[in-house]
C-alpha cells in the first residue's frame, strides 16, 4: 500500500458545478470538536452548555449542533440527553446530531440510545478515513472497513436517523478513493456527505478543486446529497475555505466558539458568522456579537486577544495619523465593516506615527474638554520621543502641565 498524500492543490481545474446554496447553514462543533482541543482546560458544566445553545440559537449565530461522542461513555450520553432535552423544552430553532466511527457498530448504537431517550430526530454524523493510507498505518482491510460502514449506515436508516458520512482527511486522500466511499455512502441513503480538512492543508485553490471535483463525480450523480465543509486552522486558511466551499455549494460549514478544537482549532464561529454576513451568504443580524463572545470567552475560560479580527477590542483601533485624520471624516474608508455592527466601537491612540488628529480623537475619547492646537502638539511631540502609545495618565499629566482639567 502507498503511503501517498494527494495534494488538491494540484487537482485539475474544472469549471464550477454548482450554484452556491443561500442561506448556507452553520454547523456549531463546540460541544464535540470544540471538547476534543487542548485550549479549554476544565470543561464548562452542562448548564453553562446549555446557556450557550440558547444564547446561539435566540441570537442566529448556529442551525445546528454537532452536540457530541455518545460513545464516551454514559456520562456524556447523559449530557447530550440533557442537552437536547434542554432545546426542545424552549423550542430553540437547532437541529441535532451526534458523532461516531463510520465502521464501529458499538458507536451508532451509542447515538441510537441518544435518539431513543429525546425521543427526538438526530442525526449520526459517522465518519471515517477511506484512504488506502491510513489503512496501511492502522493495518485495516479498506475493503472490509467499507462494507461496515455501508452496513452502519444501512442500519441506521433503518433505526429512523439521518445520516451525514464524513470522509475523515478527505483533504489529503486520492480522488478514486473518496469517489469510492462517497458512492457508497450515497447508495446506503445517507443525506449528507461532510468533506473534512482534518489536518488543515487545504488553501483556497485545493479547497475549490477538491469540492468541484466531489460535486462532479459524486454530486452530479446524487442530487439529493447535501455537502458540508468542516475544516481546520493549522494553516489559519479555515475561515477562508469555509467561503470558498460556500461559494462552490456546499449547504452547511462547521465551526466552534472561539476557534477551539484539535491542534490549532477549528473555524472561529464569531468570524464565520461576520464574514457570511458581509458576503451575503448567510444574512445574520450581529450587533449582539461581541457579548455572545465574551460569554463563550467566560465559560470556555479562552480569553479575547486585544486584535483577535471582529471581537478583539482593539480590532479596529488605529495608532496611525494618516488613518486616524480619516477616521474622523469616514470610518468606512479604512474598516471592512462598522465596529457598531458586533457591539464594538472604534478607538483612536497617541503614538511615534501618530498625527495630531489622533491627539484630538484620544481626548475626546478620555472625554477632555477641549484643547488647543499647541497643547496638541505637545502631547502629540511627548509621544513622538517617547517610543510607544500614550495612556490615559500620561496625558492628563502632560496637559496638568499645561494646566488643563479633566
Amino acid at each position: 500500500m502507498s503511503r501517498e498524500v494527494y495534494n488538491w492543490q494540484n487537482h485539475e481545474h474544472i469549471p464550477a458545478v454548482r450554484t452556491p446554496k443561500i442561506p448556507v447553514e452553520i454547523d456549531n462543533e463546540t460541544w464535540r470538536d470544540g471538547m476534543q482541543g487542548s485550549q479549554v482546560i476544565k470543561h464548562p458544566t452542562v448548564e453553562q452548555k446549555a446557556e450557550y445553545l440558547r444564547q446561539t440559537a435566540t441570537l442566529g449565530f448556529s442551525d445546528h449542533f454537532d452536540i457530541g461522542f455518545p460513545a464516551s461513555g454514559p456520562r456524556h450520553i447523559a449530557e447530550i440527553v440533557t442537552l437536547i432535552d434542554f432545546s426542545k423544552s424552549r423550542k430553540l430553532p437547532l437541529t441535532f446530531s451526534a458523532a461516531g466511527r463510520g465502521a464501529a457498530a458499538g458507536d451508532l448504537r451509542a447515538i441510537l440510545e441518544v435518539a431513543e431517550k429525546t425521543g427526538e430526530p438526530l442525526e449520526a454524523d459517522l465518519f471515517l478515513d477511506v484512504s488506502s493510507m491510513r489503512a496501511d498505518v492502522e493495518k485495516w482491510d479498506r475493503n472490509e472497513k467499507l462494507e461496515q460502514l455501508r452496513e452502519n449506515i444501512m442500519f441506521a436508516k433503518k433505526s429512523g436517523l439521518t445520516v451525514m458520512f464524513v470522509p475523515e482527511r478527505a483533504s489529503d486522500t486520492k480522488p478514486e478513493e473518496l469517489f469510492e466511499a462517497c458512492k457508497i455512502a450515497a447508495d446506503a441513503g445517507v443525506e449528507r456527505i461532510g468533506i473534512a480538512d482534518t489536518r488543515g492543508i487545504l488553501t483556497p485553490v485545493s479547497t475549490q478543486r477538491l469540492f468541484r471535483a466531489v460535486f462532479e463525480n459524486v454530486g452530479s450523480k446524487y442530487p439529493d446529497v447535501k455537502f458540508d465543509f468542516h475544516g481546520h486552522n493549522d494553516l489559519n486558511m479555515g475561515l477562508a475555505n469555509c467561503v470558498v466551499a460556500a461559494v462552490e455549494g456546499a449547504e452547511r460549514l462547521h465551526a466552534t466558539s472561539r476557534g477551539i478544537g484539535e491542534r490549532a482549532g477549528n473555524v472561529p464561529l464569531e468570524q464565520l458568522v461576520v464574514v457570511l454576513n458581509l458576503n451575503g451568504i448567510r444574512p445574520s443580524d450581529t450587533s449582539r456579537l461581541h457579548e455572545f463572545a465574551e460569554m463563550a470567552s467566560n465559560i470556555l475560560s479562552v480569553p479575547i486577544s486585544s486584535h483577535e479580527p471582529i471581537i478583539g477590542p482593539e480590532s479596529s483601533t488605529t495608532a496611525s495619523g494618516i488613518h486616524a485624520s480619516t477616521y474622523a471624516k469616514d470610518q468606512d474608508v479604512y474598516l471592512p465593516f462598522n465596529p457598531s455592527g458586533v457591539g464594538l466601537e472604534t478607538h483612536v491612540r497617541v503614538g511615534p506615527l501618530s498625527s495630531i488628529a489622533n491627539v484630538y480623537a484620544f481626548c475626546k475619547e478620555l472625554e477632555i474638554r477641549e484643547i488647543t492646537e499647541e497643547e496638541a502638539v505637545s502631547v502629540l511631540n511627548y509621544a513622538k520621543n517617547n517610543g510607544g502609545l500614550l495612556i490615559r495618565e500620561e496625558v492628563f499629566n502632560i496637559l496638568g502641565l499645561k494646566g488643563i482639567a479633566a
